[in-house]
């Protein structure tokens, strides 16, 4: 019986894709989902291009679309198939193998990027399931995206080191300079980005224990750790997020910062949010003034979250006392969720202080951290340009003598510098 079985059963009658036995070696499948992608076989080259790994390697990509969708989509994605076909042709090497994957009649109800991320995901995950390899790790990538040459090398080493991690996340930098998109792109993806990059880094200021990029060009997980989740989501956008965040609270999550994956900073409209579809929104604003989260929705975050210890066993009148001593808009929103009821069952459930923050943290999750962060933003703390709530960054985390006229780029470069520091399981 294979460790997957279970899962794959549960999965509406799936049937694997490809029927021939992968190698025996193999150690990472990446998952690559293409909709109409001209440009798709060039980051199949960019994987091709890299420093082979002492496991082997299969690419899986699903050329996918909705049963519905008009003509013209239909006919890009078929010359998407017949591209990747022929660049396979021209590239064999038995330690890295390239599968697509022709989905392009999914159902309208749950044609998207989940789905088709899903379909690559529990291809791969039955590959390692008809090895029992419950230890190889499925890696999300996309078709517009590209990698340093030591991507797996810098993944296999890091992994090697750190023989218990179930998932992680790969650094990545977004081009910003180039003749292949407009100026204004470039300039519009600097600010993207450094609110990325503010945002995760204010979420570890305020002690929040899950605090990792979401990128669906950027992560890995392990084949068992996948199945015991459920799996990847249907979502049409967002499904990285919700993936993730079934993942990272298992604990051993890493940020590997040893390669770099270098996704495309175009424009979309394909998905409501997400890198396409905040471009798309900048390029439409006549003043360039990208906003993000004020700087005190998290200094509220951190007081919550440097007293959770305190709420141990604690009797509700007491916690109600604490939670009312924070900021208004932290506050209002902890009552609107009924906190003091659910910290009560938490205790309830909780024999020791570190089991009563794991459960905390399992309820107040990302989720629940986002939702607070729009609704602070929303009825209490107006958004403020990005390159401020950056330089707010760096002064209150200790790094002074900053200038007022620093720029984005430069701000960015200095909070890139933070993140690739960062190596190590949390």
């Amino acid at each position: 019986m294979g460790f997957a079985d279970n899962y794959l059963r549960k999965q509406n009658g799936f049937s694997p894709y490809f029927t021939d036995l992968p190698s025996d070696k193999l150690r990472f499948a990446v998952v690559i989902p293409a909709y109409c992608e001209p440009g798709a076989t060039d980051s199949l080259q960019a994987l091709w291009n890299c420093t082979r790994p002492v496991g082997h390697v299969e690419v899986i990509v699903v050329v996918n679309s909705s049963e519905d969708v008009p003509r013209s989509v239909l006919d890009a994605n078929l010359q998407t198939w017949l591209d990747v076909a022929s660049w396979i042709k021209e590239h064999q090497d038995p330690a890295m193998r390239f599968l697509p994957i022709d989905s392009m009649k999914m159902p309208v109800r749950d044609a998207g990027v989940g789905l088709a991320r899903k379909t690559g995901m529990d291809e791969a995950l039955s590959r390692f399931n008809q090895i029992g390899n419950p230890g190889g790790f499925i890696l999300s990538f996309d078709a517009d995206s590209r990698c340093d040459d030591n991507y797996f090398t810098a993944i296999e080493d890091t992994l090697e080191e750190n023989k218990t991690v179930t998932g992680f996340d790969v650094y990545f930098e977004h081009p910003i300079t180039g003749k292949e998109f407009p100026e204004k792109i470039y300039r519009g993806i600097v600010d993207y980005e450094l609110h990325m990059r503010c945002v995760n880094q204010f979420l570890r200021y305020t002690g929040f224990p899950y605090a990792h990029h979401t990128v669906g060009s950027c992560f890995g997980v392990r084949a068992d750790a996948y199945a015991a989740q459920g799996g990847m989501n249907k979502r049409k956008a967002g499904e990285d997020f919700y993936f993730l965040h079934k993942i990272i609270p298992l604990g051993q999550f890493m940020d590997i910062t040893g390669t770099r994956v270098i996704p495309s900073p175009r424009a979309s409209n394909r998905a409501p949010f997400g890198t396409g579809a905040a471009i798309s929104k900048y390029l439409a604003l006549e003043k360039e003034d990208f906003l993000t989260y004020s700087p005190e929705c998290f200094t509220a975050l951190r007081l919550l979250f440097g007293q959770i210890a305190e709420f141990h066993k604690k009797h509700r009148d007491n916690i109600v006392t604490r939670i009312n001593t924070l900021p208004e808009p932290l506050k209002s929103y902890l009552h609107d969720l009924h906190a003091p009821e659910a910290i009560d069952e938490i205790n309830a459930n909780s024999g020791s202080v570190s089991a009563f923050i794991k459960r905390f943290y399992r309820w107040f999750d990302a989720f629940r951290i986002v939702k607070y962060l729009n609704y602070a933003s929303q009825h209490y703390y107006h958004q403020v340009p990005v390159r401020e709530a950056a330089i707010a960054f760096l002064e209150i985390t200790g790094i002074k003598g900053i200038s007022e006229k620093i720029s984005a780029l430069e701000l960015l470069e200095i909070l890139r510098g933070i993140e690739r520091n960062l190596n190590r399981p949390r």
